[in-house]
């Protein structure tokens, strides 16, 4: 029996020694990674949630990670620090070029990107890189494609009778409104001075805006003024998920904060 038990311990650690070392670089793929992988491969995420991924730079630290990594999951069009490196898996070449709105990044709130490219891309090059655990990459995989297709249908129930614009501070929602027919209207980065969003506000006092939503990851002083001039409050969305423990977590909390948004107006 105790031969058995130092079996089974030595198994384990070579398991772990030799299980994939994956980088993430923004947390909605570290939540998607690890929902998929669990315990057979180890998954560290480079930019902390509340960082913006727009403008992050390298630290010594970040450098250290890369290296040490057999695999980097990367958005594309956010990382341009990672060109050295040639072992990245770009999610955005996985995404049809006709999809894509301006080289809008934010590929992964589209739930219909998420199940039909995204997902089966991230399965497809685990189970390259990891043969014997394909088939426990999938089984995870499809479990979460079924919870994407109850948010997809959760989604069309709250957003179908909405009738009006949306406002937003920075475009990171655009493909997921777009897929349920909801045009959005964001504040362009640059409208700094008090003239600047006079002229904004002119623009959107014409237009029938429904709800309004500003983002962790960004300023709230022009939504702030937007929302007293028009009269309606504004929401807050997380398109990096910083309080989420699973991917779908992060749907549902963004879908309850819209939710609030469409019942408030």
């Amino acid at each position: 029996m105790k031969r058995i038990s130092i079996l089974v311990f030595f198994l384990s650690l070579i398991s772990t020694i030799f299980s994939l070392n994956i980088v993430t670089t923004i947390n909605p793929y570290y939540l998607l990674v690890k929902d998929i992988v669990q315990d057979k491969a180890e998954v560290n995420l480079l930019l902390k949630p509340g960082v913006n991924p727009h403008v992050y730079s390298l630290k010594v630290s970040d450098v250290k990670l890369l290296n040490s990594a057999d695999l980097i999951i990367a958005n594309g069009y956010l990382e341009p620090y990672l060109e050295k490196y040639n072992n990245v898996f770009y999610i955005s070449y996985f995404i049809p070029k006709i999809l894509m709105e301006y080289e809008n990044p934010h590929f992964w709130l589209d739930p219909f990107f998420a199940k039909y490219y995204i997902i089966p891309a991230i399965v497809q090059k685990l189970s390259e890189l990891d043969p014997s655990d394909k088939e426990f990459y999938e089984t995870n995989a499809k479990k979460i494609i079924s919870e994407i297709n109850s948010f997809i249908f959760e989604s069309f129930s709250i957003l179908k009778n909405i009738n009006g614009k949306i406002l937003v501070h920075h475009p990171s929602f655009y493909y997921y409104f777009k897929e349920f027919g909801i045009e959005i209207y964001w504040v362009e980065e640059g409208h700094n001075t008090s003239t600047s969003i006079k002229e904004l506000l002119n623009i959107i006092k014409s237009q029938n805006i429904v709800a309004i939503f500003s983002e962790v990851q960004q300023s709230k002083r022009e939504i702030e003024i937007i929302s007293k001039e028009l009269g309606k409050n504004y929401f807050v969305l997380d398109p990096l998920g910083i309080d989420s423990n699973t991917f779908i977590d992060l749907y549902n909390k963004n879908l309850n904060e819209i939710r609030k948004a469409v019942s408030n107006e």
